[in-house]
């Protein structure tokens, strides 16, 4: 039988797959972002520790995770400093309906001997520590193949680190024909627009500006949202608050961006048209561009592509179709 099938290979799986919910820890007492350090400590000594203890966890007032404390950073800082001046604010957590392999996955990733859990709000839930790796999941592999149980938990971190040149081409190379299909299209464009090109050279100066503007904020929000992407399937309410966040960031951005580019082309080429048309046009495109760097990669995420590799070329392709076809067309309804 093979150990694909095999009935170890079933219960590692099955195993692998329960909700870290079943395994948090409440940890230590956690910190609060407005306590200095010694208030801190005499908390921590009211409340008492347990046994292990790597991190302190650092919330606000609403109970959501804002930042963490080494236990060792905790102990050599001032007493009269603030927590919310000592702490590291960026904190890999876990959301509470990850599964244990994933938690698994971050242990081997990251070397962290602690991980947050938090629930959709980001209210700090608990903690997982590398307990539950050695402890709960080494028993698996109890009388059974020990290398099965790492493929378990380590297939995607090798094929992600450990890929040939050849397959890593293979891999990557299907999602950059986005990014050259993109291109073509928007040379078609341009192309079909051509008589309003010509007839204000000012257009032609300035799309690369638009173009570099559109794909910077498309980038940004790309960025942003594959690092915070649920790692279980992605609820409508979590989606919604991203893109009204996402949504009123990219619209100051286009807005401060569109007005500075009108004002250089009224400035230099004297021509409030056109200022009026390309600032506008900025303003669109990047409030759009904004919004595809959150849609793109939860898209990808629900048909199960893998959303660091393909959502890159496919977002920036669309950004940039968006961009010169809003450009264009406000050109050409501006101008004539």
């Amino acid at each position: 039988m093979s150990p694909k099938s095999s009935p170890a290979g079933s219960a590692s799986k099955e195993h692998l797959g329960r909700p870290i919910s079943e395994f948090i820890s409440p940890g230590p007492p956690p910190l609060r972002v407005d306590q200095t350090v010694r208030q801190a400590l005499d908390a921590i000594r009211a409340t008492g520790l347990a046994e292990r203890i790597f991190y302190f966890y650092v919330v606000d007032a609403e109970e959501h995770l804002s930042g963490v404390v080494p236990a060792r950073k905790l102990l050599t800082e001032p007493l009269d400093s603030l927590i919310s001046e000592v702490m590291m604010t960026r904190v890999l957590s876990l959301p509470e309906n990850a599964t244990l392999m994933e938690a698994c996955e971050c242990f081997i990733l990251h070397k962290f001997l602690a991980i947050p859990v938090v629930d959709g709000n980001k209210r700090l839930r608990g903690i997982i520590d590398v307990g539950l790796f050695t402890d709960e999941v080494m028993e698996l592999s109890t009388g059974t193949n020990n290398d099965q149980l790492f493929q378990s938990i380590g297939i995607h971190v090798q094929e992600v680190l450990h890929a040939s040149p050849w397959k890593a081409f293979g891999i990557r190379f299907p999602w950059l024909a986005a990014t050259v299909s993109g291109g073509v299209l928007c040379a078609v464009l341009a192309g079909a627009f051509a008589s309003t090109l010509q007839q204000r050279v000012v257009l032609a100066v300035f799309m690369a500006l638009v173009l570099g503007l559109g794909e910077a904020v498309a980038a940004q929000s790309l960025a942003l949202t594959v690092q915070s992407l649920p790692h279980s399937r992605v609820r409508w309410k979590w989606l919604r608050v991203r893109l009204h966040r996402e949504g009123v960031t990219a619209a100051l951005l286009g807005l401060l961006a569109g007005v500075a580019v009108a004002l250089m082309v009224s400035l230099c080429w004297h021509d409030t048209v056109a200022a009026i048309s390309i600032g506008g046009s900025v303003v669109l495109s990047v409030l759009v561009s904004g919004l595809l760097g959150v849609l793109v990669p939860v898209l990808l995420r629900s048909v199960h592509w893998d959303p660091k590799i393909a959502a890159g070329p496919i977002t920036l392709a669309a950004a940039d179709l968006f961009t010169v076809t809003c450009y264009l067309v406000t050109a050409r309804i501006f101008l004539g």
